[in-house]
């Protein structure tokens, strides 16, 4: 296994700048700012994969009230790194940083089911809707 380090972002705080380059490369969010991305962070529970040079290789992040609910957003891992169990460790931290709370989600692409269910998630036959800002 690779000499990545997982930790929350009590731990070790997460750079907007790190998480920018991590969307970049997925190809997700080029509409999001790093003013945008330091207060997602502030927001809710989160996870860093730290490699040996100290460069940000993985995240993952969670909104959440607390109590009832929580929802994982932005599970990302560099290219450079995939494969090597980073993403299961990355889930299995912010399980950790979610423990106690009454129902966990999270909706995904059909070529990630088999990873979430392997991280015990249960897939449901529920729709999901979204409703997006109106634009200016």
């Amino acid at each position: 296994m690779s000499d990545i380090r997982v930790l929350t972002a009590a731990e070790r705080p997460i750079p907007p700048e790190g998480v920018l380059a991590l969307y970049a490369e997925a190809g997700w969010w080029p509409e999001r700012t790093a003013a945008h991305v330091e207060k997602i962070l502030s927001a809710g529970p989160a996870v860093g994969a730290w490699d040996a040079e100290g460069v940000l290789a993985g995240f993952a992040r969670a909104v959440s009230d607390g109590v009832c609910r929580a929802y994982v957003e932005d599970v990302v891992v560099a290219v450079s790194v995939r494969g090597q169990g980073i993403g299961r460790r990355l889930m299995d931290a912010l399980g950790a940083e979610l423990a106690g709370i009454d129902v966990v989600s999270l909706f995904c692409g059909d070529d990630l089911v088999p990873f979430y269910e392997a991280s015990g998630f249960t897939f449901t036959g529920q729709r999901i809707a979204h409703k997006a800002a109106a634009s200016a």
